[in-house]
């Protein structure tokens, strides 16, 4: 799913593997299908946490976990 939002031409092969991974990883632990239409939010969400310097494949993962926390409220 990721890779058919972006467009290559932005981030370099490398750089779409570490997005890529961590997209994944987080599809997996809250159980998400990365094929469904809803996960673009948390694509982009990726890709934008990325750009913002968070050029680590674990400092990434641990920013949208940590965003995707905030958004989720504290309820959840």
């Amino acid at each position: 799913m990721l890779r058919r939002h972006l467009n290559s031409t932005c981030l370099s092969p490398l750089d779409l593997a570490v997005c890529e991974r961590v997209f994944n990883q987080v599809c997996a632990d809250e159980r998400l299908d990365p094929l469904d239409p809803d996960t673009e939010i948390l694509a982009v969400m990726v890709v934008a946490v990325y750009r913002n310097a968070h050029t680590g494949e674990r400092e990434l993962l641990e920013a949208v976990r940590s965003l995707r926390q905030k958004s989720a409220g504290p309820d959840q």
